[in-house]
């Protein structure tokens, strides 16, 4: 018996169709909304947290919450390098790499200026992170000025491109290389050598010591970080890269997202009023079928249900709509500015199984809403009033 009054809603839909076109699309377009800005929060935290590799520690100074206010000295950075655990490369040298860090502004192509990350490096910086390779040009030669971009940086940014130049500290420095770290936040650097950079910046020391593990970590303990953490000379802090980019993408993730939520449930209200006036000017003009139905033995919480199903289908259907309003954006590239560091981080929009689930939810929850007024006042449609008119 219920499923006979359910096909009766969903034959509903069909035969007033323009009212349901216009729930579903009021519905999609607040979905729409929702989902590019999770694709944009979600991209932007998975360029940061899939950069790096999870043997490889970044070693920053006690205290700080990123590398620009990070201070190592020269003695820390030779301790690191020799510390028991530290992994040793084929020639016996250690697996560590001390390094510098700057937010530089610099002009866009087509007006306009960001800051960016310049990040003085070594030989042994290529070679612990071996997932960024250099996919145009070559390598910068060390005790020069050259320097190497992220893919992401060229043709954004003046003179970065292979054979360009860039003007730092009123020097030129020539891009001899472009790197590619798969989409990582590397994408977003620029790269040199680390000694040039201190002697060009005036800088006493480093910011950070990135360093390989020798063993693999245990199931309950890192008996290399507790060393580190331990030790009285150095006094640091220490994270996987992995989690040390992870860490950089929370402010500015969570205010997207709620952003996201704030501007996509102020159209939602819209969305669901629309929706319930929708089915309550079908209700008037379905009072005698309600009471029809009401008169054959049907129950009122089964009339309820029933406008409910409605309602959530409805819901579903703009969820639908609204994520294939938005699909187009998947992976376009863009960039923000990352509120940890101030410089700018380039990504890709990315629309996920999760933002995908996230946004159907949501959809969904806006029909059932919208459904609840128009489902009440059907189940008090008396039936004989009903079938008099």
């Amino acid at each position: 018996m219920t499923l006979g009054l359910f096909r009766y809603n969903l034959r509903s839909l069909v035969v007033r169709r323009g009212g349901t076109a216009l729930s579903v699309m009021s519905i999609g377009f607040s979905v729409g909304i929702l989902v590019l800005v999770l694709a944009l929060a979600r991209g932007f935290e998975l360029s940061l947290s899939r950069t790096g590799r999870a043997d490889n520690l970044i070693v920053l100074s006690k205290g700080a919450t990123s590398e620009g206010e990070s201070n190592l000295s020269r003695n820390v950075t030779r301790l690191l390098r020799a510390f028991p655990g530290v992994a040793l490369g084929a020639g016996g040298e250690s697996l560590a790499a001390a390094e510098c860090y700057a937010a530089l502004n610099l002009d866009r192509e087509g007006g306009g200026s960001a800051n960016f990350t310049l990040r003085g490096v070594s030989a042994a910086s290529f070679t612990l992170r071996d997932f960024v390779t250099v996919r145009a040009g070559r390598r910068f030669q060390p005790g020069t000025n050259e320097v190497v971009v992220g893919k992401s940086l060229a043709g954004r940014i003046k003179g970065c491109r292979v054979g360009g130049v860039i003007d730092l500290q009123d020097v030129e420095w020539p891009v001899v290389g472009v790197i590619d770290s798969a989409g990582g936040a590397y994408d977003s650097e620029i790269w040199c050598d680390a000694e040039v950079f201190l002697q060009a910046l005036n800088r006493p020391g480093y910011q950070t010591v990135i360093l390989r593990r020798a063993e693999p970590v245990g199931a309950e303990s890192d008996p290399l970080v507790e060393a580190l953490l331990a030790d009285p000379r150095l006094e640091v802090k220490v994270m996987t890269e992995p989690d040390y980019f992870a860490s950089q993408s929370g402010l500015l993730g969570t205010v997207l997202t709620y952003v996201g939520y704030f501007i996509a449930g102020v159209m939602a209200m819209g969305a669901a009023f629309g929706t319930a006036v929708t089915l309550l000017a079908s209700l008037a003009e379905r009072s005698r079928e309600i009471g029809t139905l009401l008169a054959l033995g049907f129950r009122p919480y089964q009339v309820v249900l029933g406008f409910l199903l409605e309602a959530l289908l409805l819901g579903l259907a703009g969820g639908v709509v609204g994520v294939l309003l938005a699909l187009p954006v998947n992976n376009v590239a863009t960039g923000t500015m990352n509120w940890q560091t101030w410089t700018e981080q380039a990504f890709a929009f990315r629309i996920t199984g999760g933002v995908i689930a996230t946004a159907v939810t949501f959809s969904t929850l806006i029909g059932v809403i919208s459904g609840l007024i128009p489902a009440w006042k059907a189940a008090q449609v008396p039936p004989s009033e009903a079938l008099r008119e």
